[in-house]
Protein backbone atom coordinates (compact mmCIF):
# COMPACT_ATOMS: atom_id res chain seq x y z
CA UNK A 1 0.00 0.00 0.00
CA UNK A 2 1.13 3.10 -0.85
CA UNK A 3 0.63 7.35 0.46
CA UNK A 4 -2.04 7.66 -1.57
CA UNK A 5 -4.33 4.13 -1.08
CA UNK A 6 -3.32 4.83 2.59
CA UNK A 7 -4.71 8.62 2.59
CA UNK A 8 -8.10 7.45 0.46
CA UNK A 9 -8.82 4.26 2.63
CA UNK A 10 -8.40 6.58 5.64
CA UNK A 11 -10.87 9.16 4.42
CA UNK A 12 -13.27 6.59 3.93
CA UNK A 13 -12.57 4.55 7.11
CA UNK A 14 -11.04 6.31 9.61
CA UNK A 15 -11.22 3.44 12.25
CA UNK A 16 -9.88 0.86 9.71
CA UNK A 17 -8.30 -1.92 11.22
CA UNK A 18 -6.81 -3.70 8.03
CA UNK A 19 -3.41 -5.11 8.33
CA UNK A 20 -1.94 -3.24 5.20
CA UNK A 21 -3.09 -0.19 6.32
CA UNK A 22 -1.63 -0.36 9.75
CA UNK A 23 1.55 -1.69 8.33
CA UNK A 24 2.27 1.04 6.19
CA UNK A 25 1.16 3.52 8.88
CA UNK A 26 3.82 1.98 11.59
CA UNK A 27 6.25 2.23 8.36
CA UNK A 28 5.26 6.00 6.94
CA UNK A 29 5.92 8.98 9.45
CA UNK A 30 3.45 11.00 7.39
CA UNK A 31 0.95 8.52 7.07
CA UNK A 32 0.91 7.86 11.02
CA UNK A 33 0.42 12.00 11.69
CA UNK A 34 -1.95 12.20 9.38
CA UNK A 35 -3.69 8.46 11.39
CA UNK A 36 -3.13 10.83 14.68
CA UNK A 37 -4.95 13.46 12.82
CA UNK A 38 -7.99 11.83 11.75
CA UNK A 39 -8.31 10.35 15.04
CA UNK A 40 -8.42 13.36 16.91
CA UNK A 41 -10.72 14.91 14.18
CA UNK A 42 -13.20 11.82 14.65
CA UNK A 43 -13.25 12.29 18.95
CA UNK A 44 -13.82 15.67 18.54
CA UNK A 45 -16.90 15.09 15.87
CA UNK A 46 -18.21 12.22 18.35
CA UNK A 47 -18.14 14.67 21.63
CA UNK A 48 -19.64 17.62 19.83
CA UNK A 49 -22.76 15.17 18.65
CA UNK A 50 -22.81 13.99 22.52
CA UNK A 51 -25.40 16.78 23.54
CA UNK A 52 -26.48 15.66 27.18
CA UNK A 53 -30.29 16.02 27.71
CA UNK A 54 -30.94 18.37 30.19
CA UNK A 55 -31.50 17.24 33.59
CA UNK A 56 -35.01 16.70 34.75
CA UNK A 57 -36.17 16.78 31.35
CA UNK A 58 -38.77 14.13 31.69
CA UNK A 59 -40.80 15.44 34.15
CA UNK A 60 -40.76 18.75 32.57
CA UNK A 61 -42.12 17.19 29.88
CA UNK A 62 -44.91 15.89 31.75
CA UNK A 63 -45.78 18.92 33.23
CA UNK A 64 -45.80 20.74 30.11
CA UNK A 65 -48.40 18.28 28.55
CA UNK A 66 -50.85 20.36 30.99
CA UNK A 67 -51.06 22.79 28.70
CA UNK A 68 -50.66 24.26 24.96
CA UNK A 69 -47.68 26.43 25.85
CA UNK A 70 -45.95 24.13 27.99
CA UNK A 71 -45.94 21.75 24.71
CA UNK A 72 -45.05 24.14 22.47
CA UNK A 73 -41.75 25.35 24.41
CA UNK A 74 -40.80 21.42 24.12
CA UNK A 75 -41.39 21.39 20.63
CA UNK A 76 -39.24 24.66 20.44
CA UNK A 77 -36.56 22.76 22.67
CA UNK A 78 -37.17 19.61 20.41
CA UNK A 79 -36.38 21.57 17.48
CA UNK A 80 -33.25 23.60 18.18
CA UNK A 81 -31.83 20.59 19.24
CA UNK A 82 -32.66 18.40 16.08
CA UNK A 83 -31.48 21.32 14.24
CA UNK A 84 -27.76 21.74 16.24
CA UNK A 85 -27.40 18.03 15.93
CA UNK A 86 -28.39 17.99 12.06
CA UNK A 87 -25.59 21.49 12.06
CA UNK A 88 -23.00 19.61 13.79
CA UNK A 89 -23.24 16.29 11.18
CA UNK A 90 -23.36 18.79 8.25
CA UNK A 91 -20.56 20.42 9.31
CA UNK A 92 -18.47 16.99 10.06
CA UNK A 93 -19.79 15.45 6.83
CA UNK A 94 -18.58 18.67 4.83
CA UNK A 95 -15.13 18.53 6.90
CA UNK A 96 -14.40 14.93 5.49
CA UNK A 97 -15.44 15.77 2.16
CA UNK A 98 -13.28 18.63 2.17
CA UNK A 99 -10.23 16.38 3.67
CA UNK A 100 -10.87 13.89 0.84
CA UNK A 101 -10.88 16.68 -2.32
CA UNK A 102 -7.99 18.07 -0.48
CA UNK A 103 -6.00 14.90 -1.03
CA UNK A 104 -6.16 14.85 -4.25
CA UNK A 105 -4.75 17.90 -5.54
CA UNK A 106 -1.84 18.07 -6.85
CA UNK A 107 0.15 19.31 -3.73
CA UNK A 108 -1.39 16.96 -1.51
CA UNK A 109 -0.23 14.19 -4.49
CA UNK A 110 3.28 15.64 -4.57
CA UNK A 111 3.73 15.31 -0.91
CA UNK A 112 2.49 12.11 -0.71
CA UNK A 113 4.59 10.76 -3.23
CA UNK A 114 7.96 11.98 -1.04
CA UNK A 115 8.20 9.36 1.60
CA UNK A 116 9.43 7.02 -1.18
CA UNK A 117 11.76 9.42 -2.86
CA UNK A 118 13.55 10.48 0.49
CA UNK A 119 16.56 9.15 -0.05
CA UNK A 120 17.09 11.53 -3.38
CA UNK A 121 17.44 14.70 -1.58
CA UNK A 122 20.93 13.37 -0.29
CA UNK A 123 22.42 13.15 -4.21
CA UNK A 124 24.70 15.70 -4.76
CA UNK A 125 26.75 15.57 -7.61
CA UNK A 126 25.49 17.28 -10.91
CA UNK A 127 23.94 15.02 -13.83
CA UNK A 128 24.47 15.20 -17.19
CA UNK A 129 22.11 16.75 -19.94
CA UNK A 130 21.58 13.44 -21.74
CA UNK A 131 19.78 11.66 -18.98
CA UNK A 132 17.99 13.84 -17.89
CA UNK A 133 16.59 14.97 -21.26
CA UNK A 134 15.96 11.22 -21.99
CA UNK A 135 13.56 11.47 -19.05
CA UNK A 136 11.72 14.03 -20.59
CA UNK A 137 11.29 12.18 -23.62
CA UNK A 138 9.76 9.09 -22.34
CA UNK A 139 7.44 11.98 -20.62
CA UNK A 140 6.70 13.56 -24.32
CA UNK A 141 8.46 16.77 -23.30
CA UNK A 142 11.73 18.30 -24.11
CA UNK A 143 13.69 20.54 -22.77
CA UNK A 144 13.89 23.72 -24.85
CA UNK A 145 17.11 25.57 -23.16
CA UNK A 146 20.13 24.41 -21.15
CA UNK A 147 19.63 22.13 -18.05
CA UNK A 148 20.50 23.95 -14.45
CA UNK A 149 23.82 22.93 -13.76
CA UNK A 150 22.90 21.95 -9.85
CA UNK A 151 20.42 19.19 -11.38
CA UNK A 152 21.51 15.70 -9.06
CA UNK A 153 18.10 13.64 -9.53
CA UNK A 154 15.88 12.58 -12.39
CA UNK A 155 13.19 9.59 -12.77
CA UNK A 156 10.20 9.28 -14.51
CA UNK A 157 7.47 8.97 -11.42
CA UNK A 158 3.76 8.83 -11.53
CA UNK A 159 2.39 10.72 -9.01
CA UNK A 160 -1.28 9.89 -8.32
CA UNK A 161 -2.50 9.80 -11.68
CA UNK A 162 0.22 12.25 -13.18
CA UNK A 163 3.18 11.27 -15.17
CA UNK A 164 5.63 13.15 -13.87
CA UNK A 165 9.43 14.35 -14.26
CA UNK A 166 10.74 13.96 -10.71
CA UNK A 167 13.99 15.91 -10.44
CA UNK A 168 15.94 17.12 -7.70
CA UNK A 169 17.50 20.85 -7.60
CA UNK A 170 20.94 21.68 -5.24
CA UNK A 171 20.36 25.81 -5.52
CA UNK A 172 23.62 27.19 -3.07
CA UNK A 173 23.18 23.32 -1.31
CA UNK A 174 19.62 22.99 0.06
CA UNK A 175 17.83 20.52 -1.75
CA UNK A 176 15.11 21.48 -3.98
CA UNK A 177 12.53 18.76 -5.10
CA UNK A 178 10.91 19.65 -8.80
CA UNK A 179 8.25 17.63 -10.15
CA UNK A 180 7.40 18.76 -13.60
CA UNK A 181 3.67 17.41 -14.71
CA UNK A 182 3.42 17.89 -18.45
CA UNK A 183 -0.12 18.63 -19.60
CA UNK A 184 -1.42 18.83 -16.54
CA UNK A 185 -2.26 23.02 -16.37
CA UNK A 186 -2.77 24.86 -12.70
CA UNK A 187 -4.19 28.19 -12.67
CA UNK A 188 -2.25 30.44 -11.07
CA UNK A 189 1.08 30.10 -9.22
CA UNK A 190 0.77 29.75 -5.52
CA UNK A 191 2.55 28.65 -2.43
CA UNK A 192 1.36 26.18 0.06
CA UNK A 193 2.62 24.03 3.32
CA UNK A 194 1.66 20.51 4.19
CA UNK A 195 3.11 17.94 6.47
CA UNK A 196 6.48 19.81 7.18
CA UNK A 197 6.99 20.40 3.50
CA UNK A 198 7.03 24.30 2.30
CA UNK A 199 6.02 23.96 -1.53
CA UNK A 200 5.32 25.99 -4.68
CA UNK A 201 2.99 25.87 -7.74
CA UNK A 202 3.87 27.02 -10.67
CA UNK A 203 2.02 27.36 -14.34
CA UNK A 204 4.08 26.82 -17.13
CA UNK A 205 3.24 26.82 -21.28
CA UNK A 206 2.56 23.16 -21.45
CA UNK A 207 2.67 21.80 -18.19
CA UNK A 208 2.38 22.21 -14.03
CA UNK A 209 6.04 22.76 -12.08
CA UNK A 210 5.77 21.82 -8.12
CA UNK A 211 8.40 22.67 -5.85
CA UNK A 212 9.17 21.46 -2.57
CA UNK A 213 11.31 21.59 0.11
CA UNK A 214 11.64 20.53 3.84
CA UNK A 215 14.93 21.95 4.70
CA UNK A 216 15.17 25.73 5.08
CA UNK A 217 12.74 27.92 3.21
CA UNK A 218 11.42 29.45 0.39
CA UNK A 219 14.12 31.33 -0.60
CA UNK A 220 15.62 29.21 -3.21
CA UNK A 221 12.47 28.59 -5.19
CA UNK A 222 12.81 31.68 -7.09
CA UNK A 223 16.45 30.42 -8.82
CA UNK A 224 14.97 26.89 -8.74
CA UNK A 225 11.39 28.23 -10.77
CA UNK A 226 13.63 30.30 -13.06
CA UNK A 227 16.25 27.59 -14.22
CA UNK A 228 13.45 24.96 -14.73
CA UNK A 229 11.27 27.91 -16.76
CA UNK A 230 13.98 28.53 -19.35
CA UNK A 231 15.15 24.85 -19.74
CA UNK A 232 11.44 23.59 -20.15
CA UNK A 233 9.78 26.28 -21.59
CA UNK A 234 12.93 28.24 -23.05
CA UNK A 235 11.82 31.50 -22.18
CA UNK A 236 13.63 34.76 -20.65
CA UNK A 237 14.63 35.70 -17.29
CA UNK A 238 12.03 38.21 -17.10
CA UNK A 239 9.07 35.68 -16.96
CA UNK A 240 8.91 35.37 -13.04
CA UNK A 241 8.11 38.36 -12.18
CA UNK A 242 5.26 38.19 -13.83
CA UNK A 243 3.25 36.88 -11.41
Amino acid sequence: MDCLEFRRRLGAEPHGRDPQMLAHREACPACTAAWEKAQRFERDLHGALDVPLPEGLAERVLLAQATGERQRQVRRRRMALGLAASLLIALGGGGILWRQAQAHTLPALAVAHMPGEIGALALTRPLAPAPVSAVFAERHAALRGPLPIDTTYVHACDVGPYRTVHLVSHPDGQPVVVLYVPTKQTSARRDFQREGWLGREVPLEHGTLVMLTNRGDRRPFDAVEQGWRVAIDGLGDNRVSEF
